[in-house]
């Protein structure tokens, strides 16, 4: 199987991530000697890669399938890891690299190709109604597009090219819905964000109707959309902020089926365990973001022990923008590919 090297901290931290596609630059002097061969870097040859796969038409296969065990969905395999002293990464729009743009099916796989993580990613639906990868209401930032994702139907979508976080045009295209969920069948978890045009129930009707409810969550927002979910259908898992106990109480109440239930502790900027204590007892999975403010300070310092101290800490996802400095931190406190293996019967 082939796998993609990991981009180091250390890269992050000796080039910016506005030049990650770049060596760093070298002293400028008069060289008395032939010039050494170039070193490739780490991203150079990552896309070389990716480039060779892509014109052989194959996509790496993930190192560990996520497959749930059957009658049994993602909280399930996030208890039982949590029950083995295991934190998983959640990758935040799929584990975005250079080379590797937000909602790329290709992104995708370069992700699992190096160790389980579940994938975040958003939903957006098109002119002609097809619920497409998108985080954006606009097309500028991500792809080589304009205008409105709504405004333009999948056909013109796909047209188009992304383009990465540094600003480079990849071969890769939006892919729908559909497409993603297929491909995830039997590879990954996917964590869907519903953007305000997309109806919760529609996003439940497409889960069910690609028989993905042990492999697909939905991501809401509000007590009202979280039971219209759970409505539409009580076996869909559905993550919503709990740091409240109340908002627990009243979900409960609702006939909601805590089981399919995944406690978001919102985006934090500072480690403070009591915010998901109370979900202890009930027994959902609290997930923690780490996105943008610790995320930041990471970068900044090169420290990455804040992963640790949150998996140390009891959660049983963190979701980050970087997935690889999280993954290798964690590493070091437990074997992310045993436990995930165990907990999905592989």
């Amino acid at each position: 199987m082939q796998r993609f090297p990991r981009l180091r901290l250390d890269l992050l931290a000796a080039c910016s991530m506005a030049a990650f596609l770049s060596a760093c630059s070298e002293p400028v002097g008069e060289i008395e000697s032939p010039e050494p061969p170039a070193q490739i870097s780490e991203a150079e040859q990552r896309l070389a890669e990716v480039t060779q796969i892509a014109e052989q038409g194959a996509l790496p296969e993930p190192l560990v399938a996520a497959v749930t065990p059957e009658g049994q969905y993602i909280p399930d395999v996030l208890r039982c890891l949590m029950d083995r002293d295991t934190t998983l990464i959640s990758a935040h729009r799929g584990g975005v690299e250079p080379g590797f743009p937000e909602h790329a099916i290709e992104t995708f796989a370069n992700t699992l190709s190096g160790g389980p993580m579940l994938l975040e990613m958003d939903v957006r639906r098109t002119a002609d109604g097809v619920l497409v990868m998108m985080h954006d209401e606009s097309l500028e930032r991500t792809t080589t597009g304009t205008g409105n994702v709504e405004d333009l139907t999948f056909a013109e979508l796909t047209g188009l090219q992304l383009v990465d976080n540094e600003g480079e045009v990849t071969n890769y295209r939006i892919p729908s819905l559909s497409e993603v969920l297929n491909w995830a069948r039997g590879r990954a978890y996917v964590q869907l964000d519903l953007k305000r045009t997309v109806p919760v129930e529609e996003l439940v009707e497409a889960i069910v109707a690609h028989d993905a409810l042990g492999y697909a969550m939905v991501i809401t927002y509000t007590e009202e959309d979280a039971l219209r979910a759970a409505q539409a259908n009580g076996d869909v898992v559905v993550s919503i902020q709990l740091t409240e106990p109340e908002r627990l109480a009243a979900l409960s109440a609702a006939g909601v089926n805590t089981e399919r239930l995944v406690g978001w502790m919102g985006v934090q900027r500072e480690l403070d365990p009591s915010v998901w204590s109370h979900l202890d007892d009930a027994g959902i999975p609290p997930v923690a973001g780490t996105l943008w403010h610790l995320d930041g300070a990471v970068l900044e310092s090169g420290d990455s022990t804040i992963y640790r101290d949150f998996a140390e800490a009891g959660v049983a996802m963190i979701a980050t923008d970087l997935h690889w400095t999280a993954y290798e931190a964690l590493e070091e406190r437990q074997d992310t590919v045993a436990a995930f293996r165990a907990c999905t019967q592989q």
